[in-house]
């Protein structure tokens, strides 16, 4: 499953990529709020072997269009056939990414117009300010709070947990792809 945006696509990802996501989730800075992955090429391949059999999950390389470069990753798991729900993330981008908004975008775009879900939401470690900002400014306003739901490394953190349905999708859409097509057009100036 892949899909085409204005700057970025978002295509699996393959076991080619797994160099780039060790490094990527093993960057400090970025993997804070993480589970713990692979911390080698071999651990993620077979960590990626596991995913390939898995019917409930798709996860997604980000990368420019215009030159294939890797941006990120994701994820869309948990997939419920019967309730038409699925929780997304594990997203993490390069620190000098603009790929943030429009990888959002096409992922709700996937979940809602490919694989015909109702809701999708995303769990975010509270502490985890800037990345709960972001999905606030998106125009996602389901929001709650479960207190101790994560322990990464020992420790217990809280989260906040943002829900997009497939109701409200319409208006969260045009909101994300117009900031889409401003970065699309930003970079093309630079």
């Amino acid at each position: 499953m892949c899909l085409e945006g204005y700057a970025f696509r978002l295509r699996p990802v393959t076991d080619q990529d797994a160099g780039f996501v060790v490094e990527l989730r093993n960057t400090p800075g970025l993997n804070q709020y993480l589970h713990a992955g692979a911390t080698g090429v071999e651990e993620q391949l077979a960590w990626q072997a596991r995913y390939y059999d898995r019917t409930d999950s798709y996860y997604f390389m980000v990368e420019r269009r215009t030159n294939e470069v890797a941006e990120g990753v994701f994820g869309l798991y948990n997939v419920d056939r019967n309730t038409a729900t699925a929780e997304w993330g594990s997203w993490i981008l390069r620190p000098d990414s603009l790929a943030a908004v429009e990888s959002v975008y096409l992922l709700y775009r996937i979940a809602f117009e490919q694989v015909g879900l109702q809701s999708v939401y995303c769990r975010t470690v509270a502490e985890n300010r800037k990345v709960v900002s972001f999905h606030d400014s998106c125009g996602i306003t389901a929001r709650r709070i479960l207190p101790g739901h994560y322990e990464i490394r020992g420790k217990k953190y809280d989260a906040v947990e943002h829900r997009l349905e497939l109701a409200v999708w319409s208006t969260v859409r045009t909101r994300l792809e117009r900031l889409s097509q401003l970065t699309a057009r930003r970079m093309n100036r630079g």
